[in-house]
């Protein structure tokens, strides 16, 4: 039997948003929203710096201004001014 027990690395999310190269905020934001792996020390935020790095190697964005696949962009057509 293999009884060896993983520690996970957690940061603060400072440390966090150093070590990938983000602003604070959004590492924040992503722990408030409950969307990444954090406890609770005292005042501070934990981050499981594992977990977090597969949440941002497993999720996709859009491109900002870019319409949603799901959706078909609405047509404008210009109205020509005399």
């Amino acid at each position: 039997m293999n009884n060896t027990l993983h520690i996970p690395r957690m940061e603060t999310i400072k440390k966090t948003a150093e070590l990938f190269g983000l602003p604070v905020h959004f590492v924040r934001c992503k722990v408030s929203s409950g969307e990444v792996v954090a406890v609770r020390a005292g005042k501070r935020f934990l981050v499981n710096v594992d977990k977090f790095a597969e949440y941002l190697n497993s999720s996709t964005v859009q491109p900002s201004g870019a319409p949603e696949q799901t959706e078909a962009a609405p047509r404008i057509t210009p109205i020509p001014l005399k």
